[in-house]
């Protein structure tokens, strides 16, 4: 059993998840929330304590250590899990890098290229430590805060897939998360295949954009799977895939392959990459959200999902132009310019690689 602690930062609804879990399987865990978001932690920081419900392990998860202290959560860990929305892993890495160490493993959460950007940010502030960065296409959990400290477990990932930073040392790395999630993890070809596995940027914008309408006429009380997934909706999102599978194929990998009919329900791939011990997509159609244009489905999922796919396909000589058009209304919507304010090649630091050179750095 791995007798280190572990480190699970962010304090969001994975993070409680992981935190939980991890603790009730018997594993040491040090629980980290940045101190910006310390209100909103205090239950967990008071009490020690998360209390998990739904399916999977159950109970209340006396934790190794809930801190708003980076160097505590740190303190004799191998292993760290950054788990939190792409557009909060900045503030969380610009906390962490000072406090690497040699010999640590960092994995990066259904990372939104991730990987790519701590591994740039390492570079440019001239961190040289010996790490590895892992990068995953999704989380093992389908989970949603029900309380202060208190989150609510009810669809489980079948799959997880996991490379590291370069691929060349996943093999290194896989036994470690096989033994922590055994039976669901899957090595990736490298990090940019993980990416375009995931499925919340394929399932997400479509359903949140094509209804914007009606989120903000319900004031939030809306649910995307049962009441905005119809058969126009799912069209799109079977387009919007066809796309990532044309940049999965100019990579030279192929995506994470589904059948046909799995596009044509409510749930749609979500409801294959995420399922629930009996009617998986009635619990997924129950899920309440997006409840606002300013949720995570559409302020991460386009500047943090859909942007860098797109810069890639312009590299890669891949045309996406259902991509780009989502990413163009939904700055419109939001009043954003997501191509402004997304995640770029350049902050990825391969903006001025060859198709070669890049494969090469995340081949290794």
């Amino acid at each position: 059993m791995y007798n280190t602690p572990i480190a699970v930062l962010g304090g969001g609804n994975g993070g409680h998840t992981m935190a939980a879990d991890l603790t009730l399987a018997g594993y040491k865990v040090n629980f980290y929330e940045h101190p910006r978001f310390a209100e909103g932690f205090a239950r967990v920081l008071e009490t020690q304590v998360v209390k998990m419900t739904g399916i999977g392990r159950t109970g209340e998860a006396r934790l190794n250590l809930a801190t708003t202290d980076m160097g505590e959560a740190l303190a004799g860990v191998e292993l760290i899990n950054v788990v939190l929305p792409a557009f909060g892993q900045e503030l969380f890495f610009e906390e962490l890098m000072p406090h690497l160490k040699d010999g640590q493993i960092v994995v990066v959460w259904a990372g939104d290229f991730g990987s790519l950007r701590l591994d740039a940010m390492l570079k440019e502030r001239g961190i040289g430590k010996d790490i590895t960065i892992v990068e995953t296409n999704t989380l093992p959990y389908g989970t949603r805060l029900s309380g202060p400290g208190e989150v609510n477990l009810v669809l489980a990932a079948p799959k997880v897939l996991v490379s590291a930073l370069p691929a060349s040392k996943t093999e290194s790395v896989l036994p470690v998360l096989e033994e922590l999630w055994p039976g669901i993890m899957e090595p990736a070809v490298n990090v940019l295949m993980a990416n375009l596995c995931n499925p919340n940027p394929i399932c997400h914008p479509p359903g949140s954009l094509l209804n914007v309408g009606r989120i903000q006429y319900s004031g939030g009380d809306f649910r995307m799977y049962s009441e905005g997934i119809t058969e126009a909706v799912a069209r799109v999102i079977r387009s919007l895939y066809d796309e990532t599978a044309a940049l999965g194929r100019a990579l030279g990998f192929e995506v994470l392959q589904y059948e046909d009919r799995d596009f044509r329900t409510p749930g749609t791939i979500m409801a294959v990459a995420f399922q629930a011990p009996f009617n998986t997509l009635k619990i997924i159609g129950d899920i309440v959200g997006p409840k606002s244009i300013h949720d995570r489905y559409i302020i991460e999922d386009l500047p943090y999902g859909l942007v860098p796919m797109s810069q890639l396909g312009d590299k890669l000589g891949v045309e996406t132009p259902l991509m780009d058009a989502i990413v163009t209304m939904g700055s419109y919507v939001c009043d954003i310019d997501f191509w402004k304010e997304g995640r770029t090649l350049e902050e990825l630091g391969v903006a001025d690689m060859s198709k070669e050179e890049l494969l090469a750095y995340v081949n290794g």
